[in-house]
């Protein structure tokens, strides 16, 4: 099962006084695979291999950690099925080592979330709507109609505009803005400093002077996606800026106005997007990559680190470069 997005924003490591410990048959039956070893091997937490100390779990993806894994002071180690034996080495083989990994990352840990419930400073509009089992700390203010879905975690100094919809099982981290008429869906995690919804970039000249165009249209982010810490996603000028299901957004990234965002898409931090931009699903950006306004990124298409990108993108293609130019052409220069 995966985790909801509130549990995974909101367990913290287990402290040592609390004990936990698992036999290595344990972990088995919750991830799969088979042992090298004894599996009644205690393990008491989890650690990068050379960090690891005495009955800790670590793991390796690659044969050429042999001699990582051979140095390890880690109980066991979890590998894939074609990883060498090595004697007196306890180890747990199976097809995905990173993924077995991160299941059992969350059987070491506890929740810090605090109890359901409104802190006595927050500032809650009679009007709005909490869900059951809604948390709202400290100083967080929560504008007319807006509704947050059960379970949601608001964190401190949260501001929710008027008419925002929030769904069940997300975590807003503290001082995040989501100004009025946006929506968010299920399980999404937006931390810390993030703004949703401000203004879109938009002026006419006229009579020596900018006037600043209304932006009247608003946000939506679909349901399982994450934005990193002081996130900007402005509101579309007519219609919405969208983001879908499932997309991952480092720190520091701009979305700009009527840009949609397809699903599973991932970008590194400082990315930015001028407006109307579109992009496919799976498609991924390198840190500090941009892109120029109304162009298409094509599905699975690939932005490399700090290019800007000035025309479309085929889907599947690899770019890169300033200006952004197909990967195959820049190797054959």
């Amino acid at each position: 099962m995966v985790p909801s997005a509130r549990l995974i924003q909101q367990h913290q490591p287990v402290s040592p006084e609390s004990h936990v410990t698992y036999t290595l048959q344990a972990i088995q039956s919750r991830v799969g695979g088979t042992v090298d070893g004894d599996p009644a091997t205690r393990i008491t937490g989890v650690n990068a291999l050379e960090l690891a100390r005495p009955g800790e779990l670590s793991f390796a993806e690659q044969e050429k950690l042999l001699p990582e894994v051979e140095r390890t002071r880690a109980a066991a180690v979890i590998v894939p099925p074609s990883f060498p034996k090595i004697a007196g080495r306890t180890l747990l083989r199976v097809e995905n080592p990173r993924l077995a990994f991160v299941k059992i990352i969350y059987l070491f840990q506890r929740s810090a979330v605090s109890a359901p419930g409104v802190h006595r400073n927050a500032v809650v509009s009679p009007e709005a709507q909490l869900g059951e089992g809604v948390t709202i700390a400290e100083c967080a203010v929560i504008r007319p109609n807006a509704r947050i879905g059960s379970g949601t975690v608001i964190e401190s100094g949260v501001h929710i505009g008027e008419g925002v919809t929030i769904g069940e099982d997300c975590v807003v981290g503290p001082n995040v803005v989501i100004r009025y008429g946006c929506s968010i869906g299920d399980r999404v995690i937006i931390h810390g400093g993030t703004v949703i919804g401000a203004d879109g970039f938009g002026y006419v000249w006229t009579e020596g002077r900018y006037l600043k165009i209304p932006q009247v249209g608003n946000v939506i982010i679909e349901d399982d996606v994450e934005l990193g810490a002081n996130v900007c996603v402005d509101r579309a000028t007519f219609g919405s800026t969208i983001i879908k299901r499932g997309t991952k957004i480092d720190n520091l990234v701009q979305i700009a106005h009527n840009d949609v965002i397809g699903e599973h898409v991932t970008m590194s931090g400082q990315v930015g997007l001028a407006g109307s931009v579109t992009v496919g699903d799976h498609a991924a950006f390198g840190g500090k990559a941009g892109v120029v306004d109304h162009v298409k990124i094509g599905e699975r298409a690939q932005v490399g680190a700090a290019s800007v990108v000035t025309k479309s993108v085929a889907p599947g293609e690899v770019v890169w470069g300033y200006p952004a130019r197909p990967i195959k052409e820049i190797k054959q220069e």
